[in-house]
């Protein structure tokens, strides 16, 4: 069975010849992953792995990101600084936020809004055309957009982003609107450009803590819901299926995000507050494809490749049942899990049967 026909055999709830590999990872564990297994490129490394993903968009034309000082400028105008936080990895952090003053509307008419004809979107088909055995899916970055991580809160700083929404709601849905003057046009132009053969639209934003949600659900509902089922429909004019990023403990906000038009559900923090897999295939596995579930913050990193294996097989006994489900980890793949470990993942996942 090849990638794209596993993929959505899953997808409509049926089972394939196993269960489909979703992959994500930091830059860092890419390279360190290729030098361990002596491959050279990122294609090589999917195909070692028999991932069933793979991801396209446009390519970046527009003003220059480095800066003098060694930081970089994004298409949104926020600074970021890389932070080392060992030998190996590190993250980038903002160092200002260009928004934090803005107060009123005309401010937002004034600042410099990034402009669709800064990436090059003509080579997209092409990448869907050599990926066709593949499951297609919106790269991460601008191609799968974000409203409130991103630009929101690098734009007007994390207190100000949850702040606004209750002191200044005018300013607030302007801003937004702002963004999907953007976010719409360059949608639309990339799914065209994908000429019907992209499968999957993600949007990656994070709304939940370990413990909670990041706002009550019907902030979210007011200023949050309208924007994103207007980027999702905008793409599935497209042919393209929704494919919703999360973090944290949104168990909550499940119902809304159905509402609002979501297919897939990732990544499913198996370790926050009541995101627990067998309930959550039980409660909402007939409306939602899940995608991820395999536990970073302590069995990747700290499991033995044999416990891992284990953890694997037991999250598939309860998500993967009946298809709909896509095995992943909850989060990137980070510096401190062992190249050996991401590999017993996907070994498990081979091993599994329905």
């Amino acid at each position: 069975m090849k990638a794209k026909e596993r993929v959505l055999k899953a997808f409509n709830h049926e089972i394939p010849d196993r269960v489909p590999f979703m992959y994500r990872d930091v830059p860092e564990v890419r390279e360190r992953i290729k030098k361990d297994l002596n491959l050279t490129t990122d294609d090589e490394l999917f195909e070692h792995l028999d991932i069933d993903f793979r991801w396209v968009g446009p390519k970046y034309v527009g003003p220059k990101m480095e800066l003098e000082n060694g930081n970089k400028r994004d298409y949104w105008g926020v600074e970021w600084k890389f932070t080392q936080f060992n030998e190996g990895a590190g993250y980038w952090n903002e160092v200002d936020h260009p928004l934090k003053d803005a107060q009123t509307i005309e401010d937002l008419e004034n600042y410099q809004w990034p402009q669709v004809d800064w990436w090059d979107f003509s080579e997209i088909e092409a990448d869907c055309d050599k990926y066709a055995d593949y499951a297609i899916m919106t790269a991460p970055g601008i191609p799968s957009p974000a409203i409130f991580q991103s630009p929101i809160q690098p734009l007007l700083g994390v207190e100000r982003s949850f702040m606004e929404p209750l002191m200044n709601p005018e300013f607030f849905e302007a801003l937004i609107q702002k963004i999907l003057d953007f976010q719409i046009p360059f949608i639309e132009k990339m799914m065209k450009a994908g000429n019907g053969k992209i499968d999957f639209f993600r949007i990656g934003d994070d709304f939940g803590t370990q413990q909670s949600l990041l706002m009550d659900t019907e902030t979210w509902k007011y200023f949050i819901q309208p924007a994103f089922r207007q980027m999702a429909d905008t793409a599935k004019k497209y042919g393209a299926r929704y494919y919703q990023h999360s973090c944290g403990a949104i168990r909550d906000l499940i119902p809304d995000l159905i509402e609002t038009g979501v297919q897939v559900l990732d990544p499913i923090q198996v370790k926050a507050e009541r995101m627990i897999p067998a309930e959550l295939k039980a409660e909402y596995g007939d409306r939602l494809v899940f995608s991820g579930g395999v536990d970073e913050q302590d069995l990747l990193p700290h499991g033995t490749p044999e416990e891992v294996k284990a953890g694997v097989k037991q999250l598939l006994d309860d998500m993967a049942q009946g298809g709909g489900f896509f095995v992943g980890p909850t989060h990137n793949f980070q510096d401190d899990i062992p190249t050996e470990n991401i590999l017993a993942l996907y070994e498990a996942a081979k091993e599994w049967k329905y």
